[in-house]
């Protein structure tokens, strides 16, 4: 499933004002055709394999230390 244009606005939408979207790697959690939960993961073309996989760590490694905080409370 290719994103479209309409889909990189909805995503540059959710950005602080005056950040440019560049590049994404998305992973969602979603309901397929059956209503089973699925897990998908999406990168736009231009963005590296170890670009995305850079950028989830960092993503995994903030959940990661916001959850420590949340235990240490």
């Amino acid at each position: 499933m290719a994103a479209t244009p309409n889909d990189e606005s909805r995503l540059a939408d959710l950005l602080p004002d005056g950040c440019v979207l560049l590049e994404y790697a998305v992973s969602i959690k979603a309901l397929d055709e059956d209503g089973d939960i699925v897990l998908l993961n999406y990168r736009t073309p231009g963005l590296a394999a170890w670009e995305a996989l850079g950028m989830l760590t960092c993503a995994a490694d903030t959940l990661r230390a916001r959850m420590q905080e949340w235990e240490a409370t």
